[in-house]
């Protein structure tokens, strides 16, 4: 027995090999392929049209977020989480840190894990990074 006949059964695979198998020859058809084709094309061309619109109603909300005084970087800062709202503070207040200071003073198992958050907040905007030697620092923005 193979594996997909243990997985579903003779019975059921033979069902199923039978759908794959008419598949196989429609696509032989180039009507078939055609026409699978050109509804590809169609959904890209509406999927372009849905994206475009969404890139205008962003931007429009951002020019009213702007003319209102508040600044996108507010609203992304309330989407921090506690620890990383913790760890930002915490750079701001060292003024610069590297990932072993963050390690010892959050209690992270090890460097690693605190690296990798001091990362994500370098790729969130929310820190810098500088190579200094061997040494890695972050800073805030």
């Amino acid at each position: 027995m193979t594996k997909m006949t243990e997985l579903y059964g003779t019975e059921e695979y033979s069902e199923l090999s039978k759908d794959v198998k008419y598949d196989i020859e429609k696509f032989k058809d180039p009507y078939v392929v055609g026409a699978m084709i050109h509804r590809l094309v169609e959904e890209r061309k509406l999927t372009n049209q849905m994206l475009r619109g969404i890139y205008k109603k962003i931007n429009h909300l951002t020019e009213l977020m702007e003319k209102q005084g508040v600044e996108p970087r507010a609203i992304q800062e309330a989407l921090l989480s506690e620890q990383d709202e913790r760890i930002v503070a915490f750079v701001k207040r060292k003024g610069k840190v590297d990932a072993t200071g963050v390690q010892f003073e959050f209690e992270y198992r090890g460097k690693n894990a605190a690296s990798a958050r001091l990362n994500a907040l370098v790729k969130a905007g929310f820190l810098q990074k500088r190579r200094v030697g061997r040494k890695v620092y972050f800073l805030t923005r």
